[in-house]
């Protein structure tokens, strides 16, 4: 089972450039396009809530993200340098309608077959996504 590990900085500019390099390891790897892209639009919405409402845009402080890969699932673990975040998305309210931001969990949830969130011992928060290769792509077949 391919295993991945990376450090980004916490500046904007770090996610072009996990995006590339999430491209680049679900490509060698087989994974279907479909399911490449709702990968890593959960990524992608949970690195930009680690950058902006964990680490706050703190060039000082990192977001980790740690890969696992094989034939039937795909797994991420997303993790801030921030303090307090799982007390956040519990108090966390659904979007309105009209609201601009709010929806990357909602995203997370909707895509992947796991969500979940933790807490680490020094505070920070890290995210859990599953995606079941298998069920997603027997859910293809019938849609």
């Amino acid at each position: 089972m391919p295993k991945y590990e990376f450090t980004y900085l916490s500046a904007v500019a770090s996610e072009d450039k996990m995006l590339d390099e999430l491209a680049t390891v679900l490509h060698i790897n087989g994974i279907p396009e479909d399911l490449q892209n709702w990968f890593m639009l959960a990524i992608s919405e949970a690195f930009t809530n680690a950058l902006v409402h964990g680490n706050k845009l703190n060039p000082h402080k990192a977001i980790k993200l740690a890969l696992n890969i094989n034939e039937g699932l795909l797994t991420a673990d997303i993790t801030d340098e921030g303090q307090g975040g799982l007390a956040k998305i519990k108090r966390r309210q659904p979007p309105t309608l009209l609201s601009e931001g709010g929806r990357g969990v909602d995203l997370m949830r909707h895509y992947a077959s796991v969500v979940r969130f933790t807490e680490t011992e020094g505070g920070a928060l890290k995210v859990s996504l599953r995606f079941d290769q298998i069920k997603e792509n027997e859910v293809e077949r019938y849609t």
